[in-house]
């Protein structure tokens, strides 16, 4: 899979594949396709630009999961970003411009990695740490809509609901569903905004009116916009703490 914004890279890569005699070769031109692809596809192998507009190429990785992504050889224009880090992690990269000398051995180096395929979670965790030493919380999230793909900022989200298999957000306006737990979220949601209450609630602090006493230690939360929703006693000090 070839995920470039830029026809004229993937075109580049295509033409050094096909060298390679490589068959089955698909593309998608910015980050929030890929996602999209990488998931339904299930590629061995992705050739990844890191700057593309909506979603650059680590923020794919961490949409996948890193657990689900195959072989990855990063493709770059912009040595600054951490470039070291690829080397450190035995991540492969192509600094742009390539010429198909240094295509082949990162292609070569690839094919090795697939064999490992089970070591590829643990080098994109990893790498991932090593590009964001700082922990970086989500600013927005990738919904769908049929086919249209767009993000919601968290700023806007008023709190978030467990449904199944999937969370729901729920914004002034309109609601959303991803798939996705409720676990992941709160992890990666920055804890001096959002709070866990309830197993099946995280609210953003900011549009809680007031919170009242309940029965056996459980609360109510009044949301600005007169919704209400019970935490619970469990989650207490999430919030209180």
């Amino acid at each position: 899979m070839l995920v470039d914004d830029e026809p004229p890279a993937r075109k580049k890569l295509r033409a050094f594949l096909k060298e390679e005699s490589v068959a089955g070769i698909f593309e998608a031109e910015n980050g929030i396709e890929a996602a999209k692809l990488i998931k339904e596809r299930k590629p061995d192998l992705v050739f990844l630009d890191i700057q593309m507009p909506g979603m650059n190429g680590f923020e794919v990785i961490a949409t996948v999961g890193i657990e689900n992504m195959p072989a990855v050889v990063f493709v770059t224009a912009y040595d600054q970003y951490a470039i070291e880090a690829f080397e450190v992690q035995a991540v492969d990269y192509l600094l742009k411009p390539f010429d198909q000398e240094r295509f082949k051995k990162s292609f070569n180096r690839a094919l090795q990695q697939i064999q490992f395929k089970n070591e590829n979670a643990l080098i994109y965790k990893k790498l991932l740490e090593e590009i964001g030493r700082e922990k970086k919380y989500l600013k927005r999230l990738m919904v769908s809509a049929g086919s249209r793909f767009f993000f919601v900022k968290t700023a806007e989200i008023m709190f978030i609901e467990a449904e199944e298999k999937y969370a729901k957000l729920h914004t002034e306006k309109e609601h959303h569903l991803i798939r996705e737990t409720m676990h992941n979220l709160e992890q990666r949601l920055d804890p001096e905004k959002f709070a866990r209450i309830h197993r099946s609630y995280i609210v953003n602090l900011d549009f809680i009116k007031e919170m009242q006493p309940w029965s056996h230690g459980d609360f109510q939360i009044i949301l600005k916009n007169g919704a209400t929703l019970t935490g619970s006693r469990r989650f207490r000090e999430r919030l209180f703490g």
